[in-house]
């Protein structure tokens, strides 16, 4: 089997997502081809926002997102302390305020599971604030991505997998879900 890696970049942060609805048909049974993507936004900070099916998994990988459940815990204690000086009213809004920082200032204590090997080389390949629609498929599903969204992109890059970076790929997804089959 065969896989090809397809990126078609645009220049804005949400406009992969953007590009891609228009291109989805509404009215008739969508091709495989919607179901085997993956979309990424790389935000101005350099931070990753990935999530979609990448080679048969399901990724949901998000570098903005650091929050400690442990510290939310503790910020939201000491802020109900704090607000018992101001009555019921104080208290609520102790615990909502300490819980919210306290969840961001402390250090996460749960990280996502990253497939390292291939965030570097979205980060690689995708500049800071621009996003990209991303396929691992089959040819024929890349040749559909591309006639449907490849036009107005800002840069389309299309490569055939050896059997190596296959293997590199399916390892560095190990720990993701199976993405859920198509139509």
């Amino acid at each position: 089997m065969s896989l090809e890696a397809a990126i078609v970049r645009f220049d804005r942060e949400s406009e992969a997502v953007e590009r891609f609805a228009e291109a989805t048909p509404r009215w008739a049974s969508p091709g495989r081809w919607t179901h085997d993507v993956g979309f990424v936004e790389r935000h101005h900070s350099g931070r990753l926002l990935i999530r979609g099916t990448f080679a048969g998994h399901y990724v949901d990988f998000d570098e903005n997102d650091v929050f400690s459940q442990k510290g939310a815990g503790e910020g939201a204690a000491a802020g109900g302390l704090i607000g018992v000086l101001g009555g019921p009213p104080g208290i609520a809004v102790g615990l909502l305020v300490g819980g919210l920082l306290g969840g961001h200032a402390a250090t996460p204590d749960e990280h996502e599971q990253e497939p390292q090997a291939l965030v570097e080389q979205l980060r690689d390949a995708i500049p800071p604030s621009s996003s990209a629609i991303v396929m691992i498929a089959q040819p024929i599903e890349v040749d559909e991505l591309l006639a449907a969204v490849g036009k107005g992109a800002s840069e389309t890059v299309r490569r055939a997998l050896d059997d190596e970076q296959t293997a590199a790929l399916q390892a560095a997804l190990s720990a993701a879900p199976p993405s859920a089959p198509g139509p």
